[in-house]
């Protein structure tokens, strides 16, 4: 097959490392167990080779695991399916949901009238098609009832009402009820903690076959992400829940929040 132009990056680090360790083809074919026309291919990035291919290479030619971490970064951008790019056809497939925000209530979670007031206040659509996002944006959370869904929020999401005190307050009611009854675990992190990160709104699915997926939420767009580039999104967001505070502080944050209203 025809590999696209990423894969030359890929063809030139195994025929670096045959050099480098003065072997031929023959000989890196027969120490991997493949002929030595399919290196060759590989060499040329007319074939891409399996990962433990890939492993066996990088092992032969003593790459110090660059070859492989090589061939994840790029099959990871060639393997993204388009489905994926939209997390709400993503999320359907998502057996656990980790989600940081630092603008407004998560998606997810947001009431009718929290959502109509985020949306309208965007200036992008007319009534018609506010409200059909609107139906869109607060039918997902049954969609994905059977996941596990974690969120961290900063402090600052829930004391900004996107429409009035009153919209606000009966969306804060909504949350502690998806805490109360365990549908959610949801962490605040502290407007005052030392240690805020300033890093972007993002998301990391964990599919059914245990693959991860990541959304970042920028002003250009959303920039999706697996493999290597996702497990990062899982250790940061790991981060943020050791920076906030626990689940029933978080509560008894929310409730405070709400009787100020």
């Amino acid at each position: 097959m025809t590999t696209d132009g990423r894969w030359q990056r890929f063809a030139k680090q195994i025929k670096y490392h045959r050099n480098r360790t003065d072997l031929s083809q023959g000989a890196l074919a027969k120490a991997v167990n493949t002929g030595e026309s399919t290196i060759a291919a590989y060499e040329t990035g007319r074939r891409v080779p399996s990962r433990a291919t890939a492993e066996a290479i990088d092992w032969t030619l003593a790459a110090g695991g660059s070859i492989i971490q090589l061939w994840d970064e790029l099959s990871d951008e060639r393997d993204i399916p388009e489905d994926w790019r939209n997390f709400e056809k993503a999320e359907r497939q998502a057996v656990a949901i980790r989600e940081y925000q630092n603008v407004v209530i998560p998606g997810l979670l947001q009431t009718l009238d929290y959502a109509r007031h985020c949306l309208r206040n965007l200036r992008m659509w007319g009534d018609e098609r506010v409200e059909q996002l609107v139906e869109q944006r607060t039918s997902r959370l049954k969609a994905v009832s059977g996941a596990s869904l974690t969120f961290v929020v900063d402090e600052i999401v829930l004391r900004r009402a996107p429409g009035s005190t009153e919209v606000l307050r009966k969306q804060l009611d909504y949350l502690m009820s998806l805490i109360d009854d365990r549908t959610i675990w949801l962490s605040v992190l502290p407007s005052d903690t030392p240690m805020y990160p300033g890093v972007p709104s993002f998301r990391i699915m964990t599919l059914k076959d245990r693959r991860l997926v990541g959304h970042e939420e920028y002003l250009s767009g959303v920039n999706v992400t697996t493999g290597p580039q996702a497990g990062e999104l899982v250790t940061l967001f790991g981060n943020l829940q050791a920076e906030s505070l626990s689940s029933q502080k978080s509560l008894n944050l929310i409730e405070s929040i709400r009787n100020e209203l």
